[in-house]
């Protein structure tokens, strides 16, 4: 599999956490398989932010390991590693998967209406987005465990809209 961390590290990061129930029920095919989503989805969401450039270049799969990286205490990031938040941050995000199928990957359509008013009782302004990473859910506790590696580029922040009396 070309997912970050491995099945095992999967397992003992959650029990070590008190979540063995929650994994009880899943076979080793199904943890490789959302590790790999989460991988996948790890990458397109954080890539931007992500320090250095990938080692292996255009034939490299994911986006670790990266060279010329270095942490926002300035250490640099070993050239032919995968950094422990990265890896950590799978096995939050695999979990997800596991739970709830597609969590991670979540469609979007714009709104058609950017607001609407009710005879001047109550009028809405719904959030605009410019692309659907910015309406995917967020997973405060992932950008958590990977902020200490982030640049800060290319981080979604949350949404906003408002709804006016007049």
């Amino acid at each position: 599999m070309d997912g970050y961390g491995s099945d095992t590290g999967f397992v003992d990061y959650h029990t070590a956490r008190g979540r063995a129930t929650m994994i009880a029920d899943h076979d080793p095919c199904e943890i490789a398989a959302a590790r790999l989503v989460a991988s996948e989805w790890l990458d397109a969401r954080y890539m931007a932010s992500f320090p250095g450039s990938k080692v292996g270049m255009r034939v490299q799969i994911r986006e670790w390991p990266r060279q010329g990286g270095s942490d926002r205490y300035g250490y640099a990031i070993p050239e032919f590693a995968v950094p422990v938040e990265v890896v950590n941050a799978t096995y939050e995000a695999a979990l997800r998967q596991l739970d709830k199928p597609g969590s991670l990957a979540v469609d979007w359509t714009p709104n058609k209406y950017r607001s609407v008013s009710v005879d001047g009782a109550v009028s809405a302004t719904y959030a605009t987005f410019n692309s659907a990473s910015e309406a995917q859910t967020q997973f405060l506790v992932i950008d958590q465990i990977l902020a200490p590696i982030l640049t800060g580029a290319g981080v979604v922040a949350s949404l906003s809209g408002s709804i006016n009396r007049q």
